[in-house]
């Protein structure tokens, strides 16, 4: 989703101001309709600019209350109460704005950042969502305290932050991700979920928070039948408010529950909304075999967007273009997201989406410590590898709804959030304050089954629930028939993520062996629609060579060169699975080029 960038400076030079400001903002400019506007205040040293997007609505919101300039980006959703017509969500941010300039943020429900110019205070006060799902990466200098919504930004006008942290590529090297607000980039941080800091000057900035996740772990708990009572019922009376929009709202379907919950809610308007699924190279897929008839059952028309064979053909473009517009947030192994994104914006400009949910209502992690091979990486990089483990461990301790809400979606999930964000708005429900707040007074058992939402799903569309997910779970018909159901889809499931992500190093030797080329047919693309691992030893082996063989790949500081040309030899063999080396490796190696090394002039 387009955003902002800008800088509060004692600097009185107006006019070289503009053009480090006109700098910053060049560089999100990512779609051929996106244009920027901005706003100074130099009697305050105060530059900001947004980027303007036409197929999004009146994105940013700009406005004047009184001496108050509010420039808001992103969405803000308000369900509708019993016998009133649904309120706009963008004006209600005027309207609290206008009740309470101090404390409207915290009113607010959506993925947003912003900032509020105080005339009157001679301050400004830049916020974001609770969750930080908004990034709003800073840096300061003695002079200015520089904001954007984009790292690149940063970098564009910041020469010293154009080095990679050590501590953050050690982070990177070991989850996949960079965590506890900070960044690949030295000197460059994220602003924390629920910030609202007041900037007076540069050197005069007053660091506060308008939530804390102890607010909801402090509310007292349901029993199982209040927990789904009351899931029920907010889901009915959420929901709707993601449907929404200025051109009907793309709905992006799956077979699993979490899509399911989302369209058991769909306002029963009879409005036409284009429902699609992303579909694979190998078969189609449970995901697009059980989409069909979800949509079928809303009486909705339903697409596959296939996985064409431009993307293997221009893998490296799609790669470099990933990694460019996530900030280094999403591997080689995400570069699908863009692809299938662009298509989706054929559709509509807004996505509707079921992320979020096994997260959220169910205990699903996959923010797990999996390093790459210590022999392809510098002895230098080790000790911050280590560093993360424990980092991560200290973060584990916290409830696991804050866990979730607050450590795992906003910093682990957020590359490919961003990714599809950089083609269309993304939407889920999932992350509705008041569904949030209502998952941490569940009982845990409700969280360790899908039983509640099935339930849930069975109460708020009964057609729904009588078509089993992917993995089994729900359906009608006999209760052994739905058993060999779940254990043979779940037997397909492990069976393919052993064939790809999971395959251990000594059975790959024999992958090309016939008796394992005999039963891949039996399993692959069933569930999952990405197979890097074969790819990167098969399609793509070409452009992985060219990845590393550029002249300076063997040689960055956090590498072992000759464990490298090991990785690189060992897949061309195909003597291991060395997804996760190539991938991390390679993602890094983009950043160097597209970011470090990059001419921003």
């Amino acid at each position: 989703m387009p955003g902002l960038a800008g800088f509060v400076t004692k600097n009185p030079d107006r006019a070289a101001a503009e053009r480090l400001l006109a700098k910053m903002m060049r560089v999100q400019l990512h779609q051929p309709s996106w244009s920027w506007s901005s706003l100074s205040v130099p009697e305050q040293g105060i530059y900001v600019g947004w980027v303007n997007s036409p197929s999004t609505g009146a994105n940013p919101l700009t406005a004047q209350v009184g001496q108050l300039t509010l420039v808001f980006c992103g969405e803000n959703f308000v369900p509708a109460t019993a016998g009133h017509s649904r309120p706009d969500g963008r004006k209600a941010v005027l309207s609290s704005l206008e009740a309470d300039p101090e404390g409207f943020v915290r009113t607010l429900n959506g993925w947003f950042a912003g900032l509020l110019i105080d005339q009157r205070k001679r301050e400004v006060v830049l916020f974001n969502d609770r969750y930080g799902m908004h990034r709003v990466y800073y840096c300061r200098t003695p002079e200015s305290f520089f904001f954007a919504s984009e790292a690149k930004s940063l970098l564009a006008v910041r020469p010293e932050t154009r080095s990679l942290d050590p501590e953050s590529v050690g982070h990177f090297l070991g989850f996949g991700t960079v965590f506890a607000n900070r960044t690949l980039f030295a000197n460059v941080s994220l602003l924390p979920g629920a910030s609202c800091w007041s900037i007076e000057t540069p050197d005069a900035v007053n660091m506060r928070r308008y939530f804390e996740p102890g607010e909801w772990e402090r509310q007292s708990p349901l029993s199982a039948e209040e927990f789904q009572a009351s899931l029920s019922d907010t889901l009915r009376r959420v929901l709707p408010s993601y449907f929404v929009a200025d051109t009907p709202v793309g709905l992006s379907l799956t077979g699993g529950l979490d899509t399911r919950m989302v369209m058991a809610g769909i306002p029963p308007d009879g409005q036409p909304r284009p429902c699609y699924t992303y579909g694979g190279v190998y078969r189609e897929c449970f995901d697009i075999k059980i989409a069909r008839k979800v949509a079928a059952a809303c009486n909705l028309s339903h697409s596959v967007l296939p996985l064409g064979g431009e993307f293997f053909d221009n893998f490296l473009d799609y790669a470099e273009r990933t990694v460019w517009l996530t900030d280094g947030c999403l591997d080689l192994t995400g570069s699908h997201e863009v692809y299938y994104s662009e298509l989706a914006r054929q559709y509509s400009p807004v996505r509707l989406t079921g992320n979020y949910g096994s997260e959220i209502l169910r205990n699903v992690s996959t923010f797990k410590y999996q390093p790459v091979s210590a022999g392809v990486i510098g002895r230098e990089v080790l000790p911050f590898l280590e560093a993360a483990r424990e980092h991560y461990s200290a973060i584990c301790t916290s409830h696991p709804v804050t866990f979730a809400a607050f450590s795992l979606i906003p910093w682990h999930l957020a590359g490919r959030r961003i990714a599809a964000e950089s083609a269309l708005v993304l939407r889920s429900p999932y992350l509705d304050n008041d569904l949030v707040s209502l998952v941490y007074r569940a009982p845990q058992a409700a969280r360790e089954t899908s039983q509640a939402c099935l339930r849930a799903i069975r109460e708020l569309h009964p057609r729904l629930a009588r078509i089993p997910t992917d993995m089994g779970h729900g359906g009608d018909g006999w209760r052994v028939a739905r058993t060999l159901t779940k254990t043979y889809r779940y037997v397909l499931f492990k069976g393919e993520w052993y064939y790809n992500l999971g395959m251990p190093d000594w059975l790959v030797r024999y992958e090309r062996s016939l008796p394992l080329r005999l039963t891949e047919p039996l399993f692959l693309g069933t569930h999952k629609i990405e197979h890097y691992r074969l790819w990167f030893s098969g399609r793509l082996r070409g452009a992985i060579h060219d990845l590393f063989s550029g002249p300076h790949a063997m040689s960055r500081a956090y590498v072992d060169p000759v464990g490298v040309r090991g990785l690189i030899d060992d897949l061309e063999a195909n003597r291991r699975n060395c997804v996760e080396d190539i991938s991390r490796l390679g993602t890094l190696e983009l950043v160097q080029r597209r970011f470090i090394q990059q001419a921003y002039d």
